[in-house]
């Protein structure tokens, strides 16, 4: 028998692992694979963010004009779109573990092999497969982090996991503040590699097997040792439902669009979408539209910073305030604020008022209440599907949040071009609202109905 056992064999139904974990208490071991996890969502930052950093010193190195790097931009966003598909799909079919370990190898490798690139045609190419390997981990990670955590805990778990994202970003600003100008871009972009590198052939040794996928695979043995660290509550002879094991890797993209999950699924791609769109429109072209109004770079510079010291701190607090007050008045209450400030910005502009004591502020707030939102989202997409299809889940939300990236471009620079920065910032408003109302709508559809089934 094991530590703090329950009965639940002999005669009673048997659980499934995800009962058992919801349960329990959120144990000192599965908090350390939440801080392994959060481990990885920074390196993912610190590689995607690494071209950013060395972009101006590579042209400067290269001799080129900027817009010959717009296919190479393109081109990273398109890989974590398409790897945040294919990460879900593998790692619904073959497990969490390797399909996360493998996403930060090829990460890693392909970010290092930025160093050695002669031309903007072969840094294109190195960062599109760069982004495969980026747009894998996501899912994988946050099915992860859903799966070790007791639901109960589980927003502030992902809010915690996905504050690392902009932290290795800024980790990559800090590294290209001290290396650049000492030794170049082709150094940081081999560092920027090597340490996800390191991360991986580590969690290769170390990091568990999610219990579903372990049960599905028939290894009891390790389930049992699994729920012995975790401090799981089992017998030792009690037997779990076993999740169903997809018949090809494309079965989760069916699941996801069946009837039973159509409304939320389209709902939850909308919310992305929509978020998504409107935090790539600011942080693109926030600099560009406060040049316009006769702002300096240095301010320039402080409106794209405060918006990102925002968002670190929204992201965090969403967690807690989904612990507590749940899905529905947390999301909804950062869409509300956030539509709220960017009308006011818009009207506070369209009056003259250009005050950075008001712009800067409002900045943060705008990030604060954006990341809040893409934590919200983040969270449901990890509870409204069944374990067997959840990495799928979350990857073709995340994939879809990518095209409305890359939509971005276009609707910041029509938005300056027609209406100005009252212009700018109505479209942002707009955007925040119609998110908050797409993961309000998933939460109705959803209230009713069971967010696991099992056979």
């Amino acid at each position: 028998m094991s530590a703090a056992e329950t009965p639940s064999s002999g005669g009673t139904a048997p659980r499934t692992i995800d009962t058992a974990i919801n349960d329990a208490p959120w144990s000192l071991y599965q908090k350390a694979i939440l801080g392994c996890l959060a481990l990885v969502f920074a390196v993912d930052g610190l590689a995607n963010q690494s071209l950013g950093i060395a972009l101006p010193s590579i042209i400067q190195d290269w001799g080129l004009e900027r817009s010959a790097f717009a296919p190479v931009h393109a081109a990273n966003l398109a890989g974590v779109a398409f790897g945040s598909v294919l990460g879900g799909l593998i790692g619904d079919r073959i497990g969490r573990r390797w399909a996360l370990i493998s996403a930060i190898f090829l990460f890693g490798i392909m970010t290092s092999l930025g160093a050695v690139t002669q031309d903007p045609t072969q840094l294109m190419l190195v960062r599109f497969v760069d982004g495969l390997g980026i747009g894998a981990a996501i899912p994988n990670g946050a099915a992860m982090i859903a799966e070790f955590t007791p639901e109960r805990r589980r927003g502030r778990a992902i809010a915690i996991g996905m504050v690392f994202i902009p932290i290795g970003g800024i980790t990559a600003g800090a590294m290209g503040a001290s290396l650049l100008e000492h030794v170049g871009w082709r150094p940081l972009l081999l560092i920027a590699g090597l340490v996800p590198l390191i991360l991986g052939t580590i969690f290769a040794a170390m990091l568990p097997e999610s219990p579903a996928f372990l049960l599905r695979g028939g290894k009891e043995a390790g389930l049992k040792r699994l729920l012995e660290k975790c401090r799981i509550p089992h017998s030792a002879d009690e037997t779990f439902l076993v999740p169903p094991v997809q018949e090809s890797v494309a079965a989760p993209v069916r699941t996801l669009v069946a009837p039973e999950f159509r409304a939320r699924t389209l709902l939850i791609w909308a919310g992305f979408f929509t978020c998504l769109m409107s935090s790539y429109t600011l942080f693109s072209w926030v600099p560009t539209m406060l040049h316009t109004l006769g702002f300096d770079l240095t301010t320039t510079s402080y409106g794209i910073m405060t918006f990102h010291s925002g968002s670190v701190v929204g992201a965090l607090i969403s967690g807690f305030l989904l612990d507590r007050y749940g899905f529905r008045m947390t999301h909804v209450g950062y869409a509300a604020m956030g539509t709220v400030m960017a009308v006011a910005l818009a009207a506070m502009l369209g009056l003259g008022v250009l005050s950075v004591l008001i712009i800067l502020p409002a900045m943060m707030a705008l990030g604060f209440c954006l990341a809040g939102l893409h934590n919200t989202l983040y969270t449901l997409a990890a509870s409204i599907y069944p374990t067997e299809v959840r990495a799928t889940g979350v990857g073709t939300a995340s994939a879809t949040g990518r095209i409305g990236a890359v939509l971005s471009s276009f609707t910041g620079v029509m938005s300056l071009d027609l209406g100005g920065s009252v212009g700018f910032f109505g479209v942002v408003a707009a955007l925040i609202a119609l998110c908050g109302l797409a993961g309000w709508a998933v939460r109705s559809q959803t209230a009713s109905k069971p967010l696991e089934t099992h056979p």
